[in-house]
């Protein structure tokens, strides 16, 4: 079956006004159909099931990375690793693993405890905030300046140049700029740094690729990598479930009076907003769900439609904040399954308990309009918070 004579419907995750309402019910409304084809962004097919969005997921010999995004173009390089197959994948993959890894991760806890803290302190007796600029992107952007060894004044940049990058499709040129500007910073950093630091750019230069240093050039791409992967996702994460417990005073209330479920809940919560939309592309001609996929043909694996699919998950729509078991591919899955899951995790966990140690229960404001962007990942642009601050 061609694309000409597969299901074929009107579907773009960027700027339909389903999407921009509520993203997940916007992926949910097309689960009718197993797989269809959308003409949008130079033609594409979307998989609608887990097991189908597993099976891409895990074959990399017939679902390449090397084009991840639609519409193509966001970057202005290949970039190593997330555009690699294995066994280059792996390769270029390894030398980051240990400074991800859960004990590497855990040591970073009291740095990244102290800065939700501060954040949070800020805006407790306030009685509101705008989330997504007083918390949601600070918090992640200002660790992974951190991580990085740069002055803490370096993240508003590093907040402006993200979105612009990653969210203005109306302004190609802005985005081109984003990109140059994030590189040209990315270049003379890597430059300037010796490999005797406790940063992630020193670790990485005191590390090998294959038995070899690794190449400026490389280090760079490193260094980009990280720049997108660790902060739009977390941003974009932290708003949609801000969002869902300032609706819903029952989820809260159960997380301040048993603290213990936070990590639970985190996953549940993960998988109910399930925010990154990658892509890969068809490699030779490959049957799945039912269609005849060609070389060339690109796929959409959206994290949403599988951890959200009835056929694998009791009342998918519904946030159980206790739900086990619960193996949601908010992460992905594969040789490309998300190497910061485990740093993603202690940020969100250390939020939910910060924000509810200090902060009363709080709501969104009443006749406030809540901002979506859909695309590669979906986020919220605004969202304005409320609560008793108290005497």
């Amino acid at each position: 079956m061609t694309a000409e004579r597969c299901p074929v419907r009107e579907f773009d995750f960027h700027t339909d006004p389903a999407f921009l309402a509520d993203p997940f019910v916007g992926f949910d409304a097309v689960r009718d159909q197993r797989v269809f084809w959308s003409e949008s962004y130079g033609g594409y097919w979307v998989l609608t099931r887990m097991e189908d969005i597993r099976v891409a997921f895990q074959d990399p010999t017939i679902f390449s990375s090397r084009k991840f995004d639609i519409p193509s173009g966001t970057f202005p390089r290949p970039l190593r690793p997330l555009a690699l197959d294995p066994p280059e994948h792996g390769t270029y993959r390894h030398p980051l693993a240990p400074l991800f890894s859960p004990a590497a991760v855990a040591k970073r806890e009291p740095e990244v405890r102290s800065l939700c803290q501060s954040l949070v302190s800020a805006i407790a007796p306030k009685g509101s905030c705008e989330f997504l600029t007083e918390f949601a992107r600070p918090f992640p952007t200002t660790a992974f300046v951190g991580m990085l060894g740069l002055p803490v004044e370096e993240s508003q940049k590093f907040e402006r140049w993200n979105h612009d990058l990653l969210h203005a499709y109306d302004d190609p040129q802005r985005r081109k700029d984003a990109a140059a500007s994030i590189i040209g910073y990315l270049d003379e950093l890597v430059g300037s740094r010796g490999a005797d630091g406790d940063d992630v750019i020193a670790k990485l230069k005191a590390t090998s690729i294959d038995g070899r240093p690794p190449t400026h050039d490389e280090l760079v791409d490193y260094a980009f990598m990280l720049f997108i992967a660790g902060l739009d996702t977390v941003t974009a994460t932290l708003g949609f479930v801000f969002q869902t417990l300032a609706n819903r005073r029952d989820l809260q209330q159960r997380l301040r009076a048993e603290p213990e479920i936070v990590p639970t809940a985190v996953e549940e919560l993960l998988r109910a907003h399930a925010i990154v939309n990658t892509a890969r592309v068809v490699t030779t001609e490959v049957d799945l769900a039912g269609v005849q996929m060609k070389p060339g043909d690109r796929v959409l694996l959206a994290t949403s439609l599988a951890s959200r699919d009835p056929a694998e998950f009791d009342c998918p729509a519904d946030v159980i904040l206790d739900r086990t078991p619960n193996r949601h591919l908010a992460f992905g899955l594969g040789p490309h399954r998300c190497l910061g899951s485990h740093l993603a995790r202690l940020e969100l966990e250390i939020a939910i308990e910060e924000f509810h140690a200090q902060v009363g229960e709080y709501r969104v404001e009443d006749d406030a309009e809540v901002v979506i962007h859909g695309g590669g990942v979906f986020g919220i642009d605004h969202l304005p918070l409320a609560w008793d601050a108290g005497p």
